[in-house]
């Protein structure tokens, strides 16, 4: 289903997900989003944004990948593989995030990524983590105001910026998230670490794969169709940065909506230091 399709059946509702709650516990956070890792990775949800982020990469003239909002680590590692072998791009990457994932610290140093254990607001991202900013399947956590602070953030300091939304405001995408718990039964066995705790809340108390269902529809009904990003970008546009928005997808998977920000191009720069 095209998602510019019903611009008024489904009014965007920022309902509260789970997973951005302060209070939520950490150890049912990671169930979520090491679940969400190892679906995105195994289902190449994202391979359709390697253009995109080459694009970035190539106008900033970085080769490095700041990904805000990386829960339990993304997609970013794959990606990563995916941009050397299409595009001749070897890249680094830092992973971030409001509430870092300190179980995927390991996972993400065994992928050659660094996960930083300080929390990073994806607002207001510190000087010192210079490189294209990347935010997959979390431009739906904002409220449009917050989004608006989110690109102005990265214009402002002249970085290359891509998110990247698989979930779509349509009535498809919302009886789509039907389909979660039977796909959490699935996958998880092939989520590491495979805890007993996991299997526990998945199988047993099945508290794993009803949390999911739930942030599933929210984020449906959070999501920001493209011509609401269109609108947005355009009320941005400054002289030395452009935006676009979009829509790119892969044979036999679905479409990724794509934010892409980009600086004038520039000669390459020299690496930053490693992130600790």
């Amino acid at each position: 289903m095209d998602s510019t399709e019903h611009p008024a059946l489904l009014p965007r509702l920022h309902l509260f997900e789970l997973m951005d709650q302060p209070w939520y516990p950490r150890a049912a956070r990671n169930l979520s989003t090491d679940y969400l890792h190892t679906v995105s990775t195994r289902m190449g949800l994202f391979d359709a944004a390697v253009d995109v982020l080459a694009k970035g990469l190539q106008a900033s003239g970085t080769d490095t990948l700041v990904d805000l909002c990386s829960g339990g680590q993304g997609p970013v590692p794959g990606l990563q593989r995916l941009l050397e072998a299409r595009h001749g791009l070897k890249t680094r990457a830092v992973l971030t995030d409001l509430y870092p994932n300190a179980e995927a610290a390991g996972q993400a140093r065994a992928e050659g990524a660094t996960y930083l254990s300080r929390p990073v607001d994806a607002r207001r991202v510190p000087e010192d983590l210079r490189g294209m900013r990347t935010l997959f399947n979390a431009l739906h956590h904002f409220r449009p105001e917050e989004v608006r602070e989110v690109l102005e953030d990265a214009q402002r300091r002249g970085e290359s910026f891509a998110a990247f939304e698989v979930v779509h405001r349509t009535p498809g995408g919302v009886l789509g998230t039907l389909l979660v718990p039977l796909l959490v039964l699935l996958f998880t066995p092939f989520v590491r670490p495979l805890t007993p705790l996991r299997l526990l809340f998945t199988y047993a108390v099945p508290l794993a794969p009803l949390a999911l269902a739930w942030d599933g529809l929210v984020s449906t009904l959070r999501a920001h169709r493209p011509e609401e990003l269109k609108a947005l970008t355009r009320s941005l546009q400054r002289p030395g940065y452009t935006w676009e928005v979009g829509e790119v997808r892969e044979k036999g998977k679905g479409a990724v909506t794509y934010v892409l920000g980009m600086p004038a191009r520039r000669a390459l720069r020299a690496s930053p230091p490693r992130w600790e």
